[in-house]
């Protein structure tokens, strides 16, 4: 026989409901730290930092300077070495377009890959807060509707402990209902 206030149903109940506020505090103590930096990270992504951008695009420039510097040199040498003071002039042009060229190319695709950077970083940061709001919901919900199935075996425990007196009254009614049915038809005058 099954006793009433089932202990181990009101202690489940009581366990739920304490793991459901924990979850709750962990959540509010997550929450209150995670939350405003993913938000930051997806509203204003950081990308590269200044050093970084900077570093960047000065090697992007050295590079095209170096181009236009080599293109010059060799075309001095050239001039020096054929006596032909106007001969190298065309290259040197050529070189030097083709390294403004490099330059303004490696200035771009720093920034292009800065933009893409943070757009990552922002769409990490949505991601981030989604996943921190879906957890967080999911396990303090799991955790409540526990309650209501140890309750419900809680309420079942203390039905089945009054099974006995139903298995008694049960009985005794239905004699009772057949006595009384019978003393109603003596009395109204089909007797019995």
């Amino acid at each position: 026989m099954a006793a009433r206030n089932n202990q181990q149903a009101t202690g489940a109940a009581t366990t739920a409901s304490d793991l459901a506020n924990t979850y709750s505090g962990n959540a509010a103590s997550l929450f209150s730290t995670l939350e405003p930096t993913l938000a930051t990270e997806a509203a204003h992504p950081a990308g590269m930092s200044p050093t970084d951008l900077a570093a960047a695009t000065t090697a992007g420039m050295q590079s095209g300077g170096g181009t236009q510097a080599a293109a010059t040199g060799q075309g001095a040498l050239r001039a020096a070495r054929t006596r032909n003071i106007g001969g190298g002039d065309a290259a040197i042009a050529s070189a030097a377009r083709s390294g403004g060229q490099q330059a303004s190319n490696a200035a771009l695709q720093t920034v292009l890959k800065n933009s893409a950077l943070k757009q990552t970083q922002q769409q990490a940061g949505i991601k981030g807060e989604e996943g921190l709001f879906s957890e967080n919901l999911a396990g303090g919900n799991q955790a409540l509707g526990q309650v209501a199935g140890d309750v419900n075996a809680n309420t079942n425990a203390e039905t089945a402990s009054w099974d006995w007196a139903k298995d008694l009254a049960d009985p005794l009614l239905s004699d009772v209902t057949q006595i009384g049915l019978a003393r109603i038809k003596a009395n109204a005058g089909g007797g019995s």
